[in-house]
């Protein structure tokens, strides 16, 4: 079970222990089942993956981010790959907010594989930080792979399939990997901010899973099934993380456990299973009541398919996918709503909350936004 505050709703969370995974993959398979298919969200510990590495790899992200902007530049995102530094300015076009600061690297750094052109373009990565930076970075996604693919094999067997199913797909060595890993930055509020919208709004992800890395105090991670939502959005069209809005009435923190990996079924095992697995809708709160109102951080791994893979569910009730769809598609529609000028999504995201010049940021002196306030009406 997770806690909840007042106007929360509590809903059934589970730990699901992974260790000794060989000897006791049939239990956890049936664990991850229940989790999958009620609620989307779930823990998971045992996993492996030393609480020194998970230190090293936020201070990895904060070195990234304290580069100068023009620095980061070097790393503009990418919508096909979804890869790149995406700024807080940037950021605000589609979020409505100066709340969230994001880069992203996979196997290639912000290189890879160019499947317009079909041709790998080679890697990418900050000379700046040195060559160690990389390693950390590669080595880290590794071993949160390696849990990945644990993940998926027990999720197979719970579905009656074969166990490596859900593996070969995602084979890490690939030059067509598109699996990466990000940095959420958000900066901290003021301490005399009595009301602000929500970090990141409601939106599910694009993936087949994502595995969040959250560090005690962080609150602020908030779910609510789609089944809860008002208005849901049709996942049937992939992308819907910028191109619809859920609202909800209740939602569920999520806040980090000791030990524990953050996982979430995306909407491409939503579309693989035909709809068995629920991708679950979650934002980011704002602080509130006793929260910490300190800067926020943390480090999802996405996993996707190889980007010429093509999936579909076994009941053919959705056409079939490839990876390149999962992540294009999702990055294209985020540049869309960019460019969308009117911006009357803003309204339904944040309701009451949404007014013109209510959000004013500081600029930091390494290019982040280092504090935010709610301006006088």
């Amino acid at each position: 079970m997770t806690s909840a505050g007042e106007g929360d709703v509590i809903r059934d969370v589970l730990i699901v222990d992974i260790s000794d995974f060989e000897n006791r993959k049939h239990e956890i398979a049936r664990q991850l089942y229940h989790a999958s298919h009620n609620v989307g969200f779930f823990y998971i510990k045992g996993h492996g993956v030393p609480n020194k590495d998970i230190n090293t790899i936020f201070n990895a992200g904060e070195q990234f981010l304290d580069l100068p902007a023009d620095v980061k530049e070097k790393f503009v995102w990418v919508p096909d790959r979804y890869l790149g530094w995406r700024s807080q300015r940037d950021l605000e076009s589609v979020t409505g907010n100066k709340l969230w600061e994001w880069v992203s690297f996979g196997r290639y750094g912000t290189g890879g594989y160019d499947v317009r052109k079909q041709k790998f373009l080679g890697s990418s990565w900050p000379t700046e930080l040195g060559n160690s930076w990389k390693e950390q970075s590669l080595e880290f996604q590794a071993k949160t792979h390696q849990v990945a693919m644990k993940i998926l094999r027990a999720m197979a067997l719970a579905l009656g399939r074969d166990e490596y199913e859900f593996v070969e797909p995602f084979d890490i060595e690939s030059e067509e990997n598109p699996s990466f890993m990000a940095w959420n930055w958000y900066p901290p509020v003021a301490e005399d901010t009595a009301k602000l919208p929500p970090r990141l709004h409601g939106h599910a992800d694009m993936d087949i899973i994502t595995l969040l890395y959250q560090r005690t105090g962080d609150t602020g991670l908030e779910i609510a099934p789609g089944k809860d939502v008002d208005d849901d959005p049709d996942l049937k069209q992939i992308g819907n993380a910028w191109t619809a809005v859920p609202t909800a009435k209740h939602w569920t923190p999520i806040d980090p456990r000791e030990g524990c990996i953050t996982v979430n079924i995306g909407d491409g095992l939503q579309w693989w299973t035909d709809g068995l697995f629920k991708s679950t809708y979650h934002c980011v709160r704002a602080p509130k009541g006793n929260d910490n109102r300190g800067s926020r951080m943390s480090v999802p791994y996405f996993v996707n398919p190889k980007l010429n893979y093509v999936f579909q569910g076994p009941e053919k009730k959705l056409p079939p996918l490839s990876g390149f769809d999962l992540l294009a598609k999702t990055g294209n529609a985020y540049e869309a709503r960019k460019n969308d000028s009117e911006g009357k999504w803003r309204q339904k995201a944040y309701g009451d909350a949404h007014r013109n010049g209510q959000y004013a940021s500081v600029e930091g002196a390494k290019g982040r936004e280092t504090a935010v306030s709610v301006a006088a009406a």
